[in-house]
């Protein structure tokens, strides 16, 4: 019978564990998406902003982000220089 209740007791830690990390994890993203969405309102304001006190035909808009060439490279081998090696024995 302790077998029993004590294999239900772990069942249910870990749907409680499981619960209290799909919890945690909508938790984090839901924050994310609300600071993105009050960045993408900042920008917009900004833009408005931006747009009212220059002329209505030159409104800026933000260029797109371009890629970063790489700027490491492998090293280069180098060449081998031929040795060469005497071996006398005394004897």
């Amino acid at each position: 019978m302790f077998q029993i209740y004590f294999g239900a007791f772990d069942f249910v830690l870990y749907l409680a564990g499981i619960y209290a990390a799909m919890t945690l994890a909508k938790a984090i993203c839901d924050q994310m998406d609300a600071a993105d969405a009050a960045q993408a309102v900042d920008q917009n304001d900004q833009v408005a902003e931006q747009a009212a006190v220059q002329a209505p035909e030159t409104v800026r808009t933000m260029a797109p982000m371009q890629p970063i060439p790489a700027h490491l490279s492998a090293p280069v081998p180098k060449q081998r220089e031929e040795v060469g090696v005497k071996v006398s024995v005394n004897g």
